[in-house]
Order: C-alpha cells, then structure tokens, then sequence
C-alpha cells in the first residue's frame, strides 16, 4: 500500500500568528495512506487512513467532493452520493484515524466510464495558551477517488498546441473509459531537438473530458508540428501533433 504525505490540492493557507493574550494558531503534519483509490463498481465503501506524524495534536475536515473538468480546468463540487465518515477527526500525536468513503442510497446500474470524485481533508488550526513568533501553515490534502466503470479501463488521448493571447497551450482530451496521469512531458519539434515542456507531474485528463496546460514555451517552437513525449498512467508514450492552431 502507498503512503506519502500528500502535500497540496492547493497551496498551504497562510494563518498569521496570533497575540499572545489571544492565543497562537497552529498547523500539524498528516500522513495518509492510500494516496489514491479505486472502488469497483459493485461495492458501497471503501477506506483511508489518516496518522498524525506532528508532535501537535491534529484537528481535520473530510469531505468528498464530486470532480470534472471544464473548459480544461479541475471543478470540484458537493456532491451527495459519497460521503466520508466520520467527518472530523482528532488525531493526537502518533495517532491513527480510520476514514470510511461511503456511497450514499442504492447503487444504482454503475456507468460504462469511472466515476472520478476528490478526498478532501483540511487541517484546522488549534489555540495555544504560548506565544509563537512568525507564520504557520494549514495544509489541505487532496486524495483522487475513482469508481471503476463496467467498460475496460482504457484512456484514448488527443494532443493538439493552441496558441491563446499569444501562450502556447497543450490540449489532451480523453475520449476514453479511465483517467490519464500525466508527467514528464517533453517535446520535440520537427527537425530540433527535445526541451522539457512540464516537469513533473501535469495532473490528470479525466474520461471523456480534457485538460489544458500553459507551456511557458515559444509560440514558434510548435510551427511546424512535433512529438510530445510523457509518462502516462506511469507508461512512456510519444504523440505527434500538428502546427500549433491560433485560437480567436
């Protein structure tokens, strides 16, 4: 089973300290374990656990939200068919937490495509009676949870570079039946040689929807067409792509 310390959905929220009179707000470290999960189709619940790895005590937020994609960019939104349980949690130090992610009413016929929800767990600041000069963070942590569909899990991927107010972008889109993870993306354009696009991870391209990423490279490398290559789903591919289309 995975385990890391899963660090972001979006960045820390920056909490300024408080005044000595009022106390001191404070930020502790989780570790989660699995880091991603799939639930299959046929079955109502699956779990995460969560273990306090601070020498804090850790108060947290669980909550699931449901996750789309539009206009190339991640939506989260409530959503009242998963819940988790239970919902907060007090962790002290070396602690560990059992969180359920349960599917709420009867499961209904499951759907030919996954089903693609986020695992949300936000840390809440706590008070102290001590004064603590500088910053502290309050991390959100963000776990990808799928429900396997009844089709093979397959992901069927487009690349084309748009040219948008004068950036280049890269457009996936996934007309398949699974989700994409993309990293390591490099590209070459005809007749050059290779220059790293997006280190790292690029996120996900979820089934039958598609992701937009900004390049930070000339308009001009992509004239002329090229391949991109990445790791997908962990698995080296190449693409090639044609000129880079202008965009209204």
């Amino acid at each position: 089973m995975l385990t890391a310390n899963v660090s972001k959905w979006a960045a820390g929220i920056v909490l300024a300290t408080l005044t000595a009179a009022q106390g001191v707000v404070l930020a502790a470290g989780l570790q989660i374990s699995p880091i991603s999960i799939t639930i299959p189709a046929d079955k109502r619940a699956d779990e995460v656990w969560l273990r306090n790895t601070s020498a804090e005590v850790v108060h947290a937020q669980v909550r699931v939200y449901h996750w789309s994609q539009a206009e190339g960019e991640d939506v989260l939104a409530p959503d009242q068919h998963m819940v988790a349980s239970p919902p907060m949690v007090q962790l002290q130090p070396g602690q560990q937490q059992l969180v359920r992610l349960v599917r709420v009413g009867p499961l209904t016929a499951p759907a030919s495509s996954e089903r693609t929800y986020r695992l949300l767990i936000d840390e809440l600041p706590i008070q102290r009676s001590t004064a603590k000069a500088g910053l502290d963070f309050v991390f959100r942590y963000s776990v990808p949870v799928f429900i396997a569909g009844t089709a093979p899990a397959k992901a069927q991927l487009d690349w084309s570079v748009q040219e948008v107010d004068g950036q280049a972008w890269l457009r996936v889109a996934n007309s398949g039946t699974s989700r994409a993870q993309l990293a390591n993306i490099e590209y070459t354009p005809q007749g050059g040689k290779a220059v790293m696009a997006m280190n790292g991870l690029a996120g996900y391209v979820l089934a039958g929807q598609y992701r937009s990423l900004q390049l930070g490279l000339p308009t001009t490398l992509f004239a002329k067409g090229g391949v991109f290559s990445s790791l997908t789903n962990a698995v080296h591919t190449e693409t090639r792509v044609a000129p880079i289309i202008k965009t209204p």
